[in-house]
């Protein structure tokens, strides 16, 4: 099965644990683990400052405590469990989800991820959050990493995972934390306090609002800066007041801009429209597809309109769905002219051609992967 990583959102569909020498977990035999991963007008709040291990692991215990009883009833029932493993001997900047071949849901998280200087204990919980929502979150999903439905879930696509961190996640998490969370809102300025207001009329409430916003203006400063590391340019926040107008054409799968995904985690945060039971949404046949049955059986579950509504810079509820049945995922073709090409087709990505080099041909292996090759190349030996 392939190995996918995605940087503080990675995708495991198998598992690849190597040695380490310093690990926390949680789990049934300390091997297998599951769980995981203020600025103000761009200043950070005083005193802000990367969780403690011992911190770390409370909110990682917290978090996975919620969400046992949607695990233990996912198919087969009563076989899944949710663990969580820390490995404090890396450096690397990693948090990314597993799904092994038998019960365990798993979220692994390096000390690096941990100790970046934007790291607070509030993005800490929000990103935890975003992670446990890549098994709860529910449609759209990511189509392409389908997994078989025995795991019990199909992973969440980013968008939706931010969307479920402050939509159910946080608001449980937080819910009896109340001088937290006036402290917080008290530290917003009136618009964004306004937001909050206008979403709920009790001002408990209000103030858990208003520190969701706050840690998601942190963790939008957060995700802006490892993006930038990753591919660099200009370093540009993300503010309440300059939401992404883009529309995508069709959902997207995979990490939307910074801008994008703290639309996303305020639209979460008043959204009044709460998740309920322990199904996880949209998760009916075929699993993992995008489809008219799943999004239908997942609307009640979330903001359909207005300001709690999933922003159009990564969510089209309009997708035109594709059947790649006769097609396939991918197949050799030859144009009118002879020039060799890979035909890709995505249930919602539809299809598209990437067209070989003049002096290239496209090639079958063994394994059903179509790719551009010299003449020469044997795509399942490689060069002779």
């Amino acid at each position: 099965m392939k190995f996918y990583t995605i940087l503080a959102s990675s995708v495991l569909l198998s598992a690849c644990i190597g040695q380490v020498n310093d690990v926390s977990t949680d789990g049934t035999d300390g091997n297998s683990a599951a769980t995981l991963g203020g600025a103000v007008d761009g200043a950070p709040l005083s005193g802000e400052r990367p969780p403690t291990r011992e911190e770390a692991e409370a909110i990682l215990d917290r978090v996975v405590a919620l969400y046992q009883d949607h695990a233990a009833a996912a198919n087969p029932a009563g076989t899944h469990n949710i663990s969580w493993r820390i490995d404090w001997d890396s450096d690397a900047v990693s948090a990314h989800v597993l799904l092994n071949a038998g019960e365990d849901w798993t979220v692994e998280v390096s000390k690096g991820y941990l100790t970046v200087s934007s790291m607070t204990p509030e993005v800490f919980a929000l990103t935890m959050c975003h992670e446990m929502g890549h098994f709860i979150g529910g449609f759209p999903f990511k189509t392409s990493r389908r997994v078989d439905s025995a795991l019990g879930t199909s992973i969440s696509s980013e968008g939706q995972s931010d969307y479920f961190a402050t939509k159910d996640c946080l608001p449980r998490l937080w819910a009896n934390e109340t001088e937290a969370n006036a402290a917080a809102f008290a530290e917003l300025d009136p618009s964004a306090r306004e937001r909050c207001t206008a979403a709920t009329s009790d001002l408990a409430s209000q103030q858990l609002c208003g520190r969701i916003l706050l840690a998601s203006l942190q963790t939008g400063r957060f995700y802006e800066e490892q993006a930038v590391l990753q591919a660099p340019r200009e370093l540009v926040y993300p503010r309440f007041d300059t939401p992404d107008t883009t529309e995508v054409a069709v959902t997207k799968e995979g990490h939307p801009e910074s801008q994008c995904r703290l639309d996303t985690l305020v639209a979460g945060a008043v959204c009044s429209v709460k998740a309920t039971g322990t199904g996880i949404p949209g998760l009916v046949p075929p699993y993992g597809e995008y489809s008219d049955a799943s999004e239908e059986a997942a609307r009640p579950f979330a903001c359909q309109t207005g300001p709690g509504a999933r922003p159009r810079c990564w969510f089209q509820p309009d997708t035109v769905v594709t059947d790649c049945s006769e097609l396939g995922q991918q197949a050799c073709v030859v144009n009118d002219d002879g020039t060799h090409g890979v035909r890709y087709c995505g249930t919602t990505s539809g299809v598209d051609y990437y067209w070989c080099f003049q002096d290239e041909v496209c090639k079958t292996g063994r394994d059903g992967f179509s790719d551009c090759y010299a003449p020469d190349v044997d795509p399942d030996e490689g060069s002779p």
